[in-house]
C-alpha cells in the first residue's frame, strides 16, 4: 500500500464550487439588466421622445416591448441552474458514491475509472446498472474536496484498471 492509500478518507463530502454558478449568474445578470433597460427604453422613454410613423422607431419599440419580458425569462434559466448546481453535494463512503437526492452508485457496479484527463482534475466512473452503462463525471472545477475524493477512490477501486 502506498502512502496515499493508507491516509485514504473513509467518507469525503464533495460540495459544489462557486466558480461555474457565479460564471451563469453572471449571464442572467445580463439578460435581467438588459431586459430592464428594454422596459426602459419601450415604456418610459418612448413617452419621453413621441411615436412616429417611422419604421426604424416601430421596430425598435417592437423589440424593446418585446425585450422587456423576454430577456428576464430567459435570464430565470442560468439563474436557476446556478442556484441548483450550488446546492449539488457528492458523498463518497463506504457504501458507494452519488449526489444526495440521487440514486447512489454502488461500489459492485463500478467499471472502470477513465483517469485520461486526470491532469485536467477530471475522472470518468463508469458503471454498469441493470444491463445499463453510465458515466459518473468527477471534475475538480466544480467539486471541492477532489484531492480527498480522488485518494478515496484510488483506495477502493485498486482492482479496476485506469484507461489512460
Amino acid at each position: 500500500m502506498t502512502q496515499a492509500n493508507q491516509e485514504a478518507p473513509a467518507q469525503v463530502t464533495c460540495p459544489a464550487t462557486r466558480d461555474p454558478s457565479v460564471r451563469k449568474f453572471l449571464v442572467a445578470a445580463m439578460l435581467i439588466g438588459f431586459g430592464a433597460w428594454c422596459f426602459y427604453d419601450g415604456f418610459v422613454a418612448v413617452k419621453k421622445t413621441g411615436d412616429t410613423d417611422d419604421f426604424n422607431r416601430k421596430a425598435s419599440m417592437l423589440f424593446n416591448r418585446g425585450g422587456a419580458i423576454v430577456l428576464p425569462l430567459i435570464g430565470l434559466v442560468p439563474l436557476a441552474w446556478g442556484l441548483r448546481d450550488l446546492r449539488r453535494v457528492l458523498v463518497a463512503d463506504n457504501d458507494g458514491i452519488g449526489y444526495v437526492g440521487k440514486k447512489r452508485i454502488a461500489w459492485s457496479e463500478v467499471t472502470g475509472l477513465d483517469a485520461s484527463d486526470a491532469s485536467k482534475g477530471v475522472l470518468r466512473l463508469n458503471y454498469r446498472r441493470t444491463g445499463q452503462e453510465g458515466t459518473l463525471v468527477l471534475d475538480r472545477w466544480r467539486l471541492r474536496n477532489f484531492r480527498e475524493l480522488a485518494q478515496l477512490l484510488e483506495n477502493r477501486l485498486p482492482t479496476v484498471k485506469n484507461k489512460n
